[in-house]
């Protein structure tokens, strides 16, 4: 059976799908979202899971979650149209 998991679908994103990115991490809105502004917040270092990340990694996911936050508040206040997200 084919693992769905391999190749790594975080791995192969196309650079165009980012709404956010720094040199440790990217954000982009999810394909299937379960809420309005659902985001993936991704590691570009492959890993397993969150426990793998160092902690440099783990600041660059954070100042990313940060920055999307404010953009959403920003959108929410202004009242600004969105691409279903």
């Amino acid at each position: 059976m084919r693992d769905p998991n391999n190749p790594c679908l975080f791995c192969n994103i196309s650079n165009n799908d980012f709404e956010l990115e720094n040199e440790l991490a990217y954000a982009c809105y999810d394909t299937y979202p379960v809420s309005k502004y659902h985001a993936l917040i991704v590691p570009k270092r492959h890993v397993e899971n969150y426990f793998e990340l160092n902690n440099e990694e783990v600041l660059a996911c954070d100042a990313l979650l940060k920055e999307l936050k404010k953009n959403v508040l920003i959108k929410e206040f202004f009242h600004y149209p969105t691409n279903s997200h």
